[in-house]
């Protein structure tokens, strides 16, 4: 089966107060952590990234990165935007939880992209997660997603790499999820 990514154009950030079923998306890679005042699903999906973030009293703020076609509940949507350009947002949840995300949509020079491209495919860390996806046809490799995690006490940071090598465009996030105390 092929794994290709949609054109970045097509692409946004949803935020939910709430879990999303993981049965909605094509997972390549998942990681679970468990972790005193919370628990953390992240997978590496066929159009971007799915982060749920369960707080030790049961609230749940999901981040979706993926394609605008995906079919997404409209209950308790916090958040929605198309990546483009550069933006923050913050978000404070119930129950304690908070959320803070940074993206950014950058198109760089063809040389520049393959560096940053074959870079991210030979980072792989035990704190990180990588997958390759198959060619578009048009280019001979297809996109790479790297997501890198720091777990903390009360704390996720989700640094996410996302290229699509047809528009030579990579988007880079840093997503963090606390509990407060």
């Amino acid at each position: 089966m092929l794994s290709i990514r949609p054109s970045v154009t097509k692409h946004a950030l949803s935020v939910f107060g709430r879990s999303i079923h993981p049965e909605l998306f094509h997972n390549h890679r998942t990681r679970l952590i468990a972790r005193t005042h919370y628990r953390a699903r992240i997978d590496i999906t066929s159009d971007g990234h799915v982060i749920a973030f369960t707080g030790s009293r049961g609230t749940t703020m999901t981040e979706v990165v993926g394609s605008l076609q995906q079919s997404l509940p409209q209950q308790r949507k916090l958040f929605e935007m198309s990546l483009r350009g550069k933006y923050v947002e913050e978000i404070q949840g119930k129950r304690g939880l908070r959320y803070s995300s940074q993206f950014e949509l950058d198109h760089v020079a063809p040389d520049m992209f393959w560096m940053l491209q074959n870079q991210l495919q030979h980072c792989p860390t035990p704190e990180g997660m990588v997958y390759s996806f198959d060619s578009s046809g048009r280019i001979p490799f297809g996109a790479i997603s790297y997501v890198h995690l720091e777990q903390r006490e009360r704390q996720l940071l989700v640094q996410a790499f996302h290229t699509f090598p047809d528009d030579h465009a990579i988007v880079k996030s840093t997503s963090t999820f606390w509990v407060d105390a």
